[in-house]
């Protein structure tokens, strides 16, 4: 089986200039993980997911890399969480994206799964080769509905 047989062909998807405010909305109001960002010539350009409303909400000290193993002193209440996201709501999506591997309609779908696997991401954006074009997406869930028979 291959990609073009699982993917989602209409995701849901975001503009580059969007706000976080817009992404943020869109993901909790259809419960989703990820949001292609596309170009006016629905070229794909990365992912908005809820990992990068994680980044925008956790304190800088606690996201470096080279940082704290443990921030159990960190003692940020909700409110200053919500706080520090607010003041981010209008910046654009373009300055958060995560960019994953892609997969192509013509994948196969184990191909696909050890993408989410390895890149650690519960969504893959499949991407025509010659032109860069959002073709749809293949969530865990299409995934699943496929090897548990409930979607043939």
């Amino acid at each position: 089986m291959k990609a073009n047989i699982i993917m989602n062909p209409h995701p849901m998807t975001l503009r580059p200039t969007d706000t976080v405010a817009t992404a943020a909305d869109r993901i909790l109001k259809h419960h989703l993980r990820h949001l292609p960002v596309v170009d006016d010539q629905g070229r794909y350009l990365g992912t908005f997911s809820v990992y990068s409303l994680l980044k925008l909400t956790l304190p800088k000290a606690v996201l470096d890399k080279h940082g704290l193993d443990n921030v159990s002193f960190v003692t940020e209440s909700v409110e200053d969480l919500a706080q520090r996201l607010g003041k981010r709501r209008d910046e654009p999506v373009k300055n958060w994206l995560n960019i994953h591997e892609v997969a192509r309609p013509d994948t196969h779908a184990m191909e696909i799964m050890l993408l989410m696997l390895h890149g650690r991401t519960t969504s893959v954006p499949v991407v025509n080769k010659t032109n860069n074009r959002l073709e749809g997406i293949i969530s865990f869930w299409d995934v699943l509905e496929k090897l548990v028979g409930e979607n043939p």
